[in-house]
């Protein structure tokens, strides 16, 4: 049995020290400003349909890499579990994870007659090839960075995600001094999918990371990364994927100045989000091997994070409240008298304030979402994201507002929902193990 436990090992050892929560924190502000470069020479380089559909690509594909970077979590958690327990026999995870990226590839492309000649109208079936082609090779790097947090090899883990990032962007600066053609920025941006075979080439610790064994077998193993992608597909729909259906949302307004709104509006909500969701996905690992020695407390583990979350969330809505909108326009300088009208309607310092605090309030799911996921309750993790992913689209369709109004009620409702549903379980499932040996939720 892939799941038999030899003692257990006494991990007294910190999570992280100072030196790697830097390094991880450099690779997060990498991430980080990767977005806000990437978005700039898109909107130099790229006219209004073009970069809006380079931003619907972009979104695309970040979806799907969303749903398949669950295997990151439920990897940490899996091979964090084998370490602890001195578990030796369970399934290698990047065997795993490669027939997930495998199956993700085949249901976008299947899928992308549904939604890739809308979005992507210049291009759909080289854009669809390239996202398909894509995850199956991307697949390996959330098996990686999973199996290096759980090892505490936090160098290395940080070392891929800011690779990836400074990758990216040396691609697409030179596909934009080269040529400057939307494919070939689209080809950039899927480039970095390279970066764990260099690693795996170049050290040690990515070879035994990307050889760990999970805690159970590949039957187990997939059931449970099935169960983290239902939530990983809320996730993403909420972080990455939400401008897609904002842009969905307002089919009805075919004006030009609608279209070039909803485009500003997309663009403000990533910038926004940046700051503090790069860095939060970061350290996803590290909160998981936290988490996974604080089982018996997992509330009290939460309120520290989420208190520094709201901190910064809410000091970073100030900053961005008073000197957004004077960043915006000088960062993306507005090219045409369209978009000039537009930002003078929308780049308001209240909209960029509350668009950045909106950051933190989905930061508060991403944490207890972890915390579900240490606990091995991953029905209370899916249904908390399910909930908020719901909640959120529906209200992006049903409310009788204007867009932005809309926007925000979505962006705030469903995140504050399906955090309350995450508590709830997390309370329900420390409950039922002081009462009973028998695992309820796992």
């Amino acid at each position: 049995m892939a799941d038999t436990q030899k003692n257990p090992v006494v991990d007294d050892s910190p999570t992280i020290t100072k030196v790697q929560s830097m390094a991880i924190l450099l690779s997060s502000i990498i991430a980080a400003a990767s977005v806000f470069i990437t978005t700039f020479i898109a909107n130099r380089v790229l006219g209004g349909e073009e970069l809006n559909e380079f931003l619907m690509f972009w979104s695309a594909l970040f979806l799907i890499y969303g749903i398949i970077g669950s295997l990151q979590q439920e990897v940490t958690r899996a091979v964090g579990n084998a370490r602890l327990n001195r578990i030796t026999n369970g399934a290698r995870v990047a065997v795993v994870s490669v027939g997930f990226g495998l199956l993700v590839a085949i249901i976008a492309a299947v899928s992308s007659p549904l939604w890739a000649p809308d979005k992507m109208k210049t291009a759909p079936m080289i854009g669809v090839f390239l996202i398909a082609v894509s995850v199956i090779f991307y697949a390996v790097q959330p098996s990686m960075t999973g199996s290096a947090a759980a090892q505490k090899s936090w160098y290395l883990f940080a070392g891929i995600s800011g690779g990836e990032a400074v990758w990216r962007l040396v691609a697409m600066a030179a596909v934009a001094l080269i040529s400057g053609s939307l494919i070939g920025l689209e080809a950039a941006a899927v480039s970095p999918i390279f970066v764990w075979v260099v690693c795996s080439l170049l050290f040690k610790d990515a070879r035994r990371a990307l050889g760990a064994r999970a805690d159970v077998g590949a039957k187990k193993l997939s059931r449970n990364i099935l169960l983290a992608m239902g939530s990983s597909i809320a996730y993403s729909v909420l972080v990455v994927g939400f401008p897609l259906f904002l842009e969905s949302s307002t089919r009805g307004e075919s004006s030009e100045y609608s279209k070039t709104l909803v485009a500003v509006l997309v663009l403000m909500i990533s910038i926004c989000r940046s700051p503090i969701m790069m860095p939060l996905q970061a350290f996803q690992g590290v909160a998981i091997a936290a988490f996974l020695k604080q089982q018996h407390r997992p509330i009290a583990a939460l309120v520290k994070p989420s208190a520094l979350f709201l901190a910064v969330g809410a000091v970073g809505g100030l900053l961005a409240a008073l000197i957004g909108p004077w960043l915006f326009t000088l960062i993306y300088a507005p090219n045409s008298d369209l978009k000039q009208v537009v930002y003078q309607d929308i780049v308001h310092g209240w909209l960029l304030g509350l668009l950045t605090f909106a950051s933190a309030i989905l930061a508060l799911i991403v944490l207890t979402g972890t915390a579900s996921l240490a606990l091995n309750a991953h029905r209370v993790y899916v249904l908390g994201w399910a909930v908020a992913a719901v909640v959120s689209i529906v209200l992006l369709f049903i409310l009788p507002f204007d867009v932005i109004t809309r926007a925000l009620i979505s962006l705030y409702a469903g995140p504050l929902i399906g955090f309350m549903v995450h508590l709830a379980g997390i309370k329900s499932v420390v409950r039922s193990r002081h009462s009973a040996p028998v695992e309820v939720y796992s």
